[in-house]
Parts: C-alpha cells; structure tokens; sequence
C-alpha cells in the first residue's frame, strides 16, 4: 500500500474512507497521522487498547506521551500499567468504557473528558463509524458527528473517523463526506490513497442548522428533490403534481392540486427561497434551484432512512 502524507493545516475532521476496516487497511491509515502528534484519543469499536497502541508505535515509530482509551463494549485488555504502553514511554493510559454502542451522548462526554485533559498535538482517532451506524442511525449520527468536529476545533486536534464505504448505501456516505471537512479515501484495490477536500459553503449559503430546519417539512424536500433532477425553472403547477406523485396522492383531484399549489407557493417556495436554496419567481410562477442546493442535496439522505 502507499503511505500517504498529506498535512491537514485547517481541517478538523477527517473522514477515512476505506474498501474495508481490516486490520491491515487500517495499519496503513495511520501514515495520515502527524508523527509530532503528542496526545491520542481513540475511540475504538473493533480494535482493543493494545492493538492499538501497538500498531500506533509500529507505524509512527513511537507512542504518544498521553494517550485515552474510550472502550466501547470490549472487555479491557489494557491498564495504566500494561507493558505495551510502559515499555514505550508512555506516562500512562488511560481506558473509560462506554458500555451501550448506541449511548452516543456518552462517547461524546468521553472524547470530551480526553480531548481536555490532553497536551500538545492530538489527535482523535474513531475507529468505526460503521460499527457505531449498525447501532444508531444517520440522524441520530449527524449531529453527534457536528458536535465532535465543534469540540476537535475547540481543543485544537484533528480527528479521523473510518468508514467502511462498501458497508454502507451512498446517501450515508455522501452525508459524512459532506460533514467532514476532508476525505482521505483509499481506492477499492488499496494501492492508492487521495484526499478531498469539503466543497466549503460560500459565505451566503445557509447554515447546518438553516438547512435542518427547512429540510424537516416533507413537501419541502420532495420538492427539492424534484427541481435538483430538473436543474433549470420549472413551473409551480408542474412542481405541484410532482409533489403530489411523490407523496402518492392517488386522490390528486383538481382541487388537490390547487392546494398542493397554493401551500407550495405561499409557503414551502417561500421558506426555501429564503434559506437560499431557490429563487422563487413568484411573478412568473417558476422556481429553479441554486447553486447552494448541491451543498446541502446530501443532507436528504436523512430523511430516506
């Protein structure tokens, strides 16, 4: 496999793409890291504390001076005092268990407790967010995932998340590709890595929580959905009827169109216009999207589950 070295300045949170979470395709993604890194929190589904460690020290070269294990449902296989870490230099490990997979709330207060007690460069290492999926859903894992990358910019570390891209359909991985700041992504024969990074909004884009909040009306999105496939402006009346298939409504009479109409033009069309995500031509009775809609287009994914 290559041994990518790429130097993540400003980026926060890294997704690691990967055609499989074996262990040797995962030994290989520790080349991403910053061998100056000082403190390492991981959090680790499939791997125990010594693997881990051990494969940290056998790719960089050393182990880190600080280092926090958030145990999530494993049995320990490692203290403070295990041989692994003692003989490397390490002042001490530290192992917090999580005892629920699907307690997010208390990986979070986890990391949280590790990221501030650690010094100097660090680094969070997750090491399964398709382990962690098997047991919570997309959106449950979407703003889970936001509040990591805000306390990884909080306490100045980069962390990297893996994924095992074929385990999972691609809205999801276009969800996470959307809210991680980078991609590193290693392709389907593991010879090569490349990194991506986020297609940033521009400053006018519409925040996370803009695009949450309109995207939780159905008629909403079915009518996003429907003009990102069209691109150009698209006529209310035809938008109405679309929405209407969308939402089977076999009772689609004349005047259920005239109120699909109606709720869409002196509504939803307003609201999303207003997020930034449309122009509304209320004159001419045409809409069209913009070019913010591809930014937030994989955030829909959440409402597929």
């Amino acid at each position: 496999m290559t041994e990518p070295t790429f130097d993540f300045d400003v980026e926060r949170s890294i997704l690691v793409s990967v055609p499989t979470l074996s262990d040797a395709v995962c030994d290989d993604g520790h080349h991403l890291f910053d061998a100056e890194t000082e403190s390492v929190v991981a959090v680790l589904y499939d791997r125990s504390a010594d693997t881990f460690l051990r494969t940290w020290r056998d790719s960089i070269g050393t182990v880190p001076k600080y280092a926090r294990i958030v145990d999530v449902e494993q049995t320990i296989r490692s203290t403070a005092t295990d041989s692994t870490s003692g003989a490397s230099g390490t002042r001490g490990t530290v192992v917090q268990t999580v005892q629920r997979p699907d307690d997010l709330g208390g990986v979070e207060t986890a990391i949280e407790s590790a990221l501030a007690s650690a010094t100097g460069k660090t680094t969070l290492v997750f090491d399964s967010l398709t382990s962690s999926l098997e047991h919570v859903s997309l959106a449950e894992m979407v703003p889970f995932f936001r509040q990591l990358t805000e306390l990884l910019a909080d306490f100045d570390a980069t962390g990297y998340f893996y994924l095992d891209r074929r385990a999972h359909d691609p809205p999801p991985v276009r969800t996470l590709r959307a809210l991680a700041d980078a991609t590193a992504e290693l392709t389907d024969d593991g010879t090569e890595w490349s990194v991506r990074r986020r297609n940033l909004p521009m400053p006018d884009d519409p925040s996370l929580d803009v695009v949450f909040d309109v995207l939780r009306s159905k008629r909403r999105r079915e009518a996003l959905r429907y003009l990102l496939s069209k691109r150009g402006p698209v006529d209310i009346k035809e938008l109405a009827t679309a929405v209407a298939d969308f939402e089977g409504d076999d009772r689609a009479t004349r005047n259920r169109h005239r109120r699909y109409y109606t709720t869409l033009y002196q509504l939803h069309l307003p609201k999303l216009d207003d997020a930034g995500l449309i122009d509304h031509d209320a004159a001419n009775h045409r809409v069209s999207v913009r070019e913010a809609a591809d930014w937030v287009a994989p955030f829909l994914a959440l409402a597929e589950e």
